[in-house]
């Protein structure tokens, strides 16, 4: 049964504050340094997420505040986080528990890189978006959240998801204007183009075929 403790040995703490090093000297768009950056946060996630794994959630599927408490301290300082970016990495943690069922204090990091391996997720962005159900969200359902915004959620006494009271995001109605008729411009000369594309298609196999038919009388005739 799940208890109100978390385990993460300090052995983890300090692979996670390694990782977190690495990761900031790491810098540039060099694919290979992307990699191994990505590579090392979802490897201190699957340490984090697997200390977890044996705390009993709330009615509203959170971390108790006083284990909630000491995780952030913990991870700020021996793992060497921000504050924000405990309180980033800890609420991404509990998300991928509620979301992939990770509920066993016998989880260990292996299963939670597993888990989310098998979901594809290999990225902090990934994992974002899992949590969020994002991840389940066509690209054009999340262009129109990002140009109009979305409803936020909130947890209801039962800790499922539900939709909030507030509005999230999106593009003032000045910017909406403006992004209505760019792109109404850019859709008429996408329209102009594909337009003179497909007749000058049109054009070119039409002498095709006149050739291939002059060719064919030739043959004929010799």
């Amino acid at each position: 049964m799940p208890n109100a403790h978390y385990s993460i040995s300090d052995d983890n703490l300090n692979a996670i504050a390694s990782n977190e090093k690495r990761i900031n000297s790491l810098k540039g768009d060099a694919k290979e340094a992307q990699a191994e950056a990505k590579m090392l946060k979802m490897n201190s996630y699957s340490m984090l997420i697997s200390g977890i794994c044996g705390v009993e959630l709330t009615a509203k599927s959170n971390l108790p505040s006083s284990v909630s408490a000491s995780v952030k301290g913990d991870l700020m300082d021996i793992g060497g986080l921000t504050e924000s970016m405990a309180q980033k990495m800890l609420k991404n943690a509990v998300g991928a528990r509620n979301v992939f069922d990770l509920h066993s204090a016998n989880t260990t990091p292996e299963l939670v890189a597993d888990t989310l391996e098998a979901q594809g997720i290999d990225s902090e962005a990934k994992l974002i978006k899992a949590v969020s159900g994002d991840i389940q969200k066509s690209k054009v359902q999340l262009l129109v959240e990002k140009v109009a915004g979305r409803r936020s959620t909130k947890k209801n006494d039962k800790g499922e998801r539900v939709e909030g009271d507030a509005w999230l995001g999106g593009l003032s109605y000045e910017e909406l204007e403006e992004f209505n008729n760019l792109l109404a411009d850019q859709l008429r000369v996408r329209a102009e183009m594909e337009k003179a594309a497909q007749e000058a298609a049109d054009k070119q196999q039409a002498e095709n075929e006149a050739i291939n038919e002059m060719t064919s009388q030739m043959d004929a005739v010799a």
